[in-house]
């Protein structure tokens, strides 16, 4: 007597529904991050060695530095809007310009805001601990650039 066909139920056929999934994901992978651009390099790298030096210059007020800081959130804007620009595979690089800049936020965007609102100078323990938080966020961006596929 010969064995009868084994049938598919639900169940087994999870495992290759699985395994397609993988497969799909591991072909439009390429799709899901937009591709390395040397000018978003550029402006990351460039950015950050004028927001630093900026920083350094805030133990006195900002009214000596007042075209500086718009200087730099002008800039910090371009930035964010030309990688916006590149759509919805660039939203990661997005997202750090916008947390960098927020004026709201914790990082450049809400230092520069509170410096000119309060309209002096700031203490050099506190310009510290920015400098190395602002740093280490141009870091990120920097380096999401620089895995990004070259062409």
């Amino acid at each position: 007597m010969t064995e009868p066909h084994k049938r598919l139920y639900p169940q087994d056929t999870r495992y290759f529904r699985v395994l397609a999934l993988l497969l799909l994901s591991a072909l439009s992978a390429c799709a899901l991050i937009s591709q390395y651009d040397p000018t978003s390099y550029q402006n990351a790298t460039n950015l950050k060695a004028e927001a630093l030096l900026l920083v350094e210059k805030a133990k006195e007020p900002p009214g000596m530095h007042t075209t500086a800081i718009d200087g730099l959130r002008l800039k910090l804007l371009q930035a964010y809007e030309y990688e916006r620009g590149k759509g919805d595979p660039n939203r990661i690089t997005v997202e750090q310009w916008k947390r960098l800049s927020d004026p709201e936020g914790a990082l450049l965007g809400g230092f520069l805001r509170k410096w000119t609102s309060e309209n002096q100078g700031q203490s050099d323990a506190f310009l510290k601990g920015l400098s190395k938080n602002v740093g280490e966020a141009f870091d990120q961006i920097i380096k999401l650039e620089s895995a990004k596929v070259k062409n």
